[in-house]
């Protein structure tokens, strides 16, 4: 019987590890960290286990390797088994494979927003009546929920670059790509085999498919030319946000005033969304009802708090330079930025360029030194205040602001440097700012 390696044991490996042992696979689980939380992980399976795990492990007979997101290509078992011609998956590629042919999947990447526009399809379809199952990435590990998905009539899928390297040929039903922005350049080798990696989710497409992408990104626009899929440009042509409004081929959907978000880029997830349902079977006046309802998720320039005069916005979810560009445009008051976290080695050239409605920029964390150089050194005109930790970002955000101002968490990096994800940094931002203290 053919025996998969399952490495990488964050809940989508046990999730792999469960599927293929509940289908009477030969399985062999494995992680390269040995810690008492992996034990106890480990005993749970019910599949046999190696901790500590290294590229000798290929040796007991291996013929398919499924990996974690958080396991880099440079890792010396990945590099190990594609030197000996044993196929790699991402434990979405395998998700996909064990479900049945036929069943209609749109899939969702992109450097920014992407969680936001599954949200948005989610609600839409939730409007319609369309039974669907959301999984990946910011959501659950697609093999951790393969029995809902087999009954339902669609799949909403939110893959990340990681994911999508190991994913070959996936012929998706609608394929979207949001953007694409130097990222995860710690994982990937270069921008280039990150871009190659996001520009996979329309491999595989037919004539009878739908590839989305964006005016506004260069990458997607350039690439649309050769898809084999229909394709739609968000921001070209009858569909964008035409005199306050989001149009979709044509078609009026929604005014902007009737929008709980705003943001250039929100109005345009919210267009991807909605022509992705309508490509699922949602009508017109779903997608209407589902935009007009929905509500940002946490952490997504969020409003924490009004405190004299000065509005408090969470936008921890901004991971990358791109995504604070984006919510620097959001704002038209004067802006208290907090940038910085654990170290990324990221560009912030993109975000140069809208820090003139700037009143301060508190640069901390890991990564704060070099960023407040970098800015430092482009001669920004925004005085650059360099802190610690976030606690004392966010008491030097307190003494810069002035009434009318909005202080903005939108740190262009991640977290782990002081805290667990972006969720927690937010959280603790809101602490900071409702305690009004450190």
């Amino acid at each position: 019987m053919p025996r998969t390696l399952v490495y990488g044991l964050g809940e989508s490996g046990r999730a792999a590890a469960r599927a293929l042992a509940a289908r009477g696979e030969s399985v062999l689980a494995a992680d390269a960290a040995d810690t008492e939380q992996l034990r106890s992980t480990s005993a749970e399976l019910g599949v046999e286990t190696v901790l500590g795990a290294g590229p000798e492990i290929l040796q007991r007979g291996v013929d398919l390797v499924v990996t974690s997101p958080g396991v880099p290509p440079q890792d010396p078992l990945l590099k190990a088994a594609g030197a000996a011609g044993i196929p790699i998956l991402s434990e979405a590629a395998l998700g996909l494979k064990l479900l049945p042919a036929g069943l209609p999947v749109v899939a969702v990447t992109g450097t920014n927003g992407k969680t936001t526009v599954v949200d948005m399809i989610r609600k839409i379809l939730e409007a319609s009546g369309v039974e669907h199952v959301v999984a990946g990435n910011s959501w659950r590990a697609l093999t951790g929920c393969l029995g809902e998905v087999e009954r339902a009539e669609v799949l909403v899928l939110e893959v990340s670059s990681f994911q999508l390297h190991h994913l070959p040929e996936p012929g998706f039903r609608v394929a979207a790509l949001l953007n694409v922005r130097p990222d995860h350049l710690n994982w990937h080798s270069s921008f280039e085999e990150y871009r190659r990696d996001k520009l996979r989710i329309f491999e595989g497409q037919g004539p009878g498919d739908l590839a989305l992408v964006s005016r506004r990104d260069p990458v997607g626009w350039e690439a649309a030319g050769g898809f084999v899929a229909r394709t739609l440009v968000i921001g070209e042509g009858e569909t964008g946000v035409w005199d306050g409004a989001l149009m979709l081929g044509g078609e009026r959907l929604v005014g902007v005033e009737e929008l709980s978000f705003a943001g250039v880029h929100n109005y345009e997830n919210a267009l991807f969304a909605a022509a992705a349902a309508r490509e699922l079977g949602a009508g017109l006046e779903d997608v209407r009802e589902g935009l007009r309802s929905y509500s940002p998720r946490p952490h997504r320039l969020a409003l924490v708090a009004e405190l004299g005069g000065v509005r408090y916005v969470d936008d921890s979810k901004a991971t990358n330079p791109a995504a604070v560009a984006a919510a620097l445009e959001s704002f038209d008051d004067p802006v208290v930025l907090i940038l910085g976290g654990s170290e990324k080695h990221t560009d912030f050239g993109e975000v140069v360029p809208r820090l003139g409605r700037c009143r301060a920029v508190i640069c901390y964390g890991e990564a704060g030194p070099r960023i407040a150089e970098y800015l430092e050194g482009r001669a920004v005109r925004a005085p650059v205040v360099r802190a610690g930790g976030l606690a004392a970002a966010v008491e030097s955000a307190r003494r810069a602001a002035r009434p009318g101002d909005v202080v903005l968490l939108s740190p262009g990096c991640a977290s782990f440097d002081e805290f667990s994800g972006y969720a927690e940094r937010g959280e603790r931002f809101a602490g900071l700012v409702r305690g009004g203290g450190t």
